[in-house]
């Protein structure tokens, strides 16, 4: 008897188990890892005068921001807030200049930001070199009639006066060169020079006597 009602019990239990479904497993979802940020491309930076420097950009369009933060970064991990525009200031076309910028090798970028710090655009890092472009040096400074450059770069050369108009264009210089620069009235210039291998744009002071 005790046998049967084994047999009965281990049979039901069988049944049981074999009649139970099993729960569909939950469906994987991936979390969509797209980065959303938009990049302000147009961003581009000028040394004025070997101890300024100029950061020119358009605002992104199709943003809500209330302000535009100009971040300085000397080691290129750690950015410092330098300036705070706030919308009513900024314009379709903006410059803003570092008149204290830091000595050496220093990364800029302009980041969008919306309430309570949001972020919404930024711009992509870009480097200036305030102590100048130590691979290009040139004199007599004041010059009277030929000025002698050196450059260990490829770089292109431009003389402009005090208004701005280009003067004199030389361009893939390397290496050591003289520049016939009789034919510049008494005055005061700037060289602006394009360093093709970092990209840099620096711009110096040139007094013709």
């Amino acid at each position: 008897m005790k046998k049967g009602v084994l047999v009965y019990l281990i049979c039901l239990l069988v049944h049981v188990c074999t009649a139970q479904e099993v729960p569909p497993a939950a469906p994987v979802t991936i979390a969509d890892s797209t980065d959303t940020s938009s990049f302000i491309t147009d961003l581009t930076l000028n040394i004025r005068e070997n101890s300024k420097v100029v950061l020119n950009w358009k605002q992104p369009e199709d943003t809500t921001y209330t302000f535009a933060s100009i971040e300085r970064s000397s080691g290129g991990r750690e950015f410092e807030v330098v300036a705070v525009i706030k919308q009513s200031d900024i314009k379709p076309d903006n410059e803003w200049v570092d008149d204290s910028p830091a000595r050496g090798r220093s990364l800029y970028r302009v980041r969008f930001s919306g309430k309570d710090g949001f972020q919404q655009a930024f711009s992509k890092s870009k480097e200036a070199l305030v102590a100048g472009d130590i691979s290009f040096r040139f004199y007599p400074n004041p010059v009277d009639n030929i000025l002698i450059v050196r450059s260990e770069a490829v770089a292109d050369i431009q003389i402009v006066d005090a208004t701005g108009k280009q003067r004199m264009n030389i361009n893939n210089l390397q290496g050591l060169q003289t520049l016939n620069v009789t034919m510049l009235e008494k005055g005061i210039y700037f060289l602006r020079i394009n360093n093709h291998t970092t990209g840099l744009l620096t711009q110096e002071k040139l007094v013709k006597n």
